[in-house]
């Protein structure tokens, strides 16, 4: 099946420069194809759950592909309960990303935006969505929103999707500090950015559809919060891809039946799930490097090792105020793990590695991400002085020429046979 997909990235990207109309439709019968394998002829070893979220998360992408008109493009923080609903599909990059990674064609949209003049120290899920972009495959969405929330590449990238399309665009400043004052300077923004879209859209928000779509997302966020009280004396199988896909979840798709069919069916399999009887609990921070086959072969579907969460789907997870909108979007960002200095990371980190009872955590350092790279160290000072081992591991989360597989798998062998010893 590798060979393939391979051989079908290739395809496309020769075509990207020539005839991008192609590599577009090309790319369309491909996600076609694989939403069908999903759907009808999923992986066996795969939990309800998980199948699940492959089927939604290939449609997720594809759709705004397939109507663009009727998508706005967003970045992975940013609240899309506005977006929900007023009916506008959200795209966010650094998914978008990820599947163009999982059609084999993240590397000729890398190449054609270094060779436009993007830098090759960017964030490389941000460079294959500016290379998708601006080779005129990706079609243009309505507007574009995001945040101003952990990665710099967001300014950059956005604003050159924006200018490169010529669509609307708005950007929420999250400032670093937590207060009344940065609450309210927040929500106004969303305020403005309600009338923003209203005006581009052509119509009314409805505040009933609001305050419906966050009734949504507080059962969704209860059943996750319930879940991980179940998951601490839980084995509940994993694979680097559905923690993945699971980031749809705990962000853009927030407040969808999609989310709250997702979350029943989780809790559902960890209370189905047998108890843990001795593996290696390993805790994930940051993104998931889940095409390399490395990783993947030591930790997928493992009843050795325990992949227990990646800590980006637990940065957020307070109940949402219906009838203050705004301000619980604000509090959202502001609260977010990621928002601020590192040590409310690493505090986050470390409560859930104790919840979890994690023996380790490995902390993935994406290639690009000057936040997470800035933080490794602090971060493995704090979770170690509470006696938590620490991998720290350089790699690309989304660019295959960009990694050295064989180092990568050997430091992470090593690590896993030290908490083995220490078990």
């Amino acid at each position: 099946m590798h060979r393939i997909v391979k051989k079908f990235g290739e395809t496309v990207g020769k075509n990207i420069t020539t005839q991008p109309q192609k590599a577009l439709s090309l790319l369309n019968v491909g996600y076609t194809v694989s939403g069908l394998v999903v759907k009808y002829f999923p992986d066996q070893r795969l939990l309800p759950h998980q199948k699940y979220a492959a089927a939604v998360c290939n449609h997720t992408i594809h759709k705004p592909l397939k109507d663009p008109g009727n998508s706005a493009v967003v970045n992975l923080f940013f609240p899309c309960g506005l977006l929900q609903a007023m009916g506008i599909t959200p795209q966010f990059v650094e998914g978008l990303s990820g599947f163009l990674n999982g059609a084999y064609t993240e590397r000729a949209f890398i190449d054609f935006a270094e060779n436009y003049g993007i830098p090759k120290t960017y964030c490389s899920y941000h460079k294959t969505v500016l290379g998708a972009a601006l080779s005129g495959v990706l079609p243009k969405s309505k507007f574009i929103v995001n945040t101003t929330l952990v990665c710099d590449a967001n300014t950059l990238t956005f604003r050159t999707l924006a200018d490169h399309w010529k669509v609307p665009h708005f950007t929420i400043d999250v400032p670093a500090e937590y207060s009344a004052e940065t609450v309210k300077y927040v929500a106004n923004q969303f305020r403005r950015m309600s009338e923003f879209m209203e005006d581009v859209i052509g119509r009314k928000l409805d505040h009933e559809k609001l305050k419906a779509v966050i009734r949504s997302e507080n059962r969704s966020l209860k059943m996750y919060r319930d879940y991980f009280q179940e998951l601490p004396g839980k084995y509940l199988s994993n694979n680097l891809t559905s923690e993945m896909y699971k980031l749809f979840f705990t962000h853009i798709l927030l407040g969808t039946d999609q989310a709250e069919h997702y979350f029943k069916q989780l809790l559902k399999d960890v209370r189905n799930a047998p108890l843990s009887n001795g593996e290696i609990r390993i805790l994930w921070a940051h993104t998931v490097p889940y095409w390399q086959d490395s990783i993947n072969n030591v930790l997928n579907f493992s009843h050795k090792y325990h992949l227990l969460c990646c800590d980006l789907n637990f940065d957020s997870l307070i109940p949402m105020d219906g009838d203050h909108p705004y301000e619980s979007m604000a509090r959202k960002l502001l609260l977010n793990t990621m928002c601020g200095p590192t040590k409310k990371r690493a505090d986050k980190l470390l409560e859930m590695a104790n919840l979890l009872h994690a023996d380790g955590v490995v902390y993935f350092n994406h290639w690009g991400c000057k936040r997470t790279l800035g933080g490794a160290a602090l971060i493995k000072d704090m979770l170690e002085a509470a006696d938590i081992p620490v991998l720290i591991l350089d790699g690309d989360g989304c660019d295959r020429d960009n990694i050295n597989d064989g180092q990568m798998s050997t430091r992470l062998q090593a690590f896993l046979e030290i908490l083995e010893a220490a078990k």
